[in-house]
Parts: structure tokens; sequence; C-alpha cells
């Protein structure tokens, strides 16, 4: 009877290591799962737009930047409008609507001086165009000439407008009363799921050398 009693206590400890060896349930298993997969979307639905947004941060921040500098770009020609240190080259603006501005420059080279002409290849003809079918900022150097020659400066740019001004402020259509150039320039770009992002910037430009 006592080995017997020892022999069906054995069993029950064999039975009881088998019982802690065999693993997880499948009922366990199917809930761990379940409370991972929550985590997961938890996670999810918090990196998701965070990341959403850095992206359309960093999109907004190119556009404005391209914006600047475009803008940057024409202000500096655009304050030269006009130069003509012998007055004889007869330098000014050539052409002006709200979408358009072309005017000439008569430069000094590099260690010279101006010549009283406004010379081929020497930028001194500059035509500022917005390609409003192809939303692009375009520059064309000579323009009219056999050295002309043109250049995408921006693309996306869903909106550009010149507005000219006279002495005193006042909107102006009469191309020998522009003083100053008033830029809007509007830049768009794509940032994915948040569709596009617009930067719009506005300046206005003193022609130093007009009018003098």
């Amino acid at each position: 009877m006592k080995m017997k009693r020892f022999s069906e206590g054995g069993n029950d400890g064999r039975q009881t290591a088998t019982r802690r060896n065999a693993g997880f349930t499948l009922i366990e298993l199917l809930v761990s799962l379940a409370m991972f997969s929550i985590i997961i979307a938890t996670v999810a639905s918090v990196l998701v737009p965070l990341r959403r947004s850095y992206t359309t941060q960093d999109v907004a921040a190119g556009a404005q930047q391209t914006t600047r500098l475009a803008i940057d770009f024409m202000v500096n020609d655009i304050r030269l409008a006009g130069l003509d240190p012998i007055g004889e080259a007869n330098a000014g603006i050539e052409d002006a609507s709200a979408l358009l501005l072309q005017f000439t420059i008569d430069r000094a080279p590099q260690g010279g001086e101006a010549n009283g002409e406004i010379d081929e290849g020497s930028f001194e003809r500059l035509t500022y165009a917005w390609d409003a079918p192809n939303q692009r900022l375009r520059l064309t150097y000579d323009d009219g000439t056999a050295s002309s020659d043109t250049e995408t400066l921006v693309d996306n740019v869903s909106n550009l407008r010149f507005t000219y001004l006279d002495e005193n402020d006042a909107v102006t259509t009469d191309m020998a009363e522009i003083r100053s150039v008033a830029i809007t320039m509007t830049v768009d770009e794509p940032a994915g799921r948040d569709g596009i992002v617009s930067r719009t910037y506005n300046t206005r430009v003193r022609c130093r050398n007009l009018g003098i």
C-alpha cells in the first residue's frame, strides 16, 4: 500500500511538471495577440499623424524658402532697373504688366565703366514673367535678340503679380511714372496625404534709378 501511494504520488508529480512545461494555452495566446494588436494600433495612431506633421512642416518650410529666394533674386535686379550712369543708354522699364516685367540696365563691367549702350550677352535686358500654364517663374535675358535665353527660376508658382507704384505710392499703369514695384508670389508644393502646401510672399522694391 505504501508503495502504491508512493507510485501514485510520483505520477501526480510528473503530471504537474508536464502541465507546467506545456507552455501557453490557445486562449492565452489569443489574449496576448489581442493586447499586442491594441498596443500597436495605439502607437501607430500617435506616430503616423506626428510623421505627417513633420512632413508638412518640412514642405512648408521648403516652399517658403524657395519663394523667398526667388523674390530676393528679382528684387536685386529690379532695384537696378533704369541704371544709366552715362545717360545715353535710355535704360528703364520697357514692358510692365501684372504678369510680366521687362527692363534694361547699363551695367558697368568688372573693373570697367558703363558704355552708354544696352549690350547683348551682358544681362542688360531682363524679363521676369509668370508662365501660368506651366506654373513657372521665368527669367529671359536679352529678350528679342539673337542672344535671348530663358531659364526657369521656380516651379509650382500658382500666382505671380506685379503692381506698379508712382512717386506718391499710387498704383500706375504709366511706365514713365513707375518708381516702385510690388511683387506677390505664391508657391505650391505637394505634401503627400495633406495635399498641397502654399506659401505666399509679398514685397516691394524701390527702383532707385527711375525718375532721376
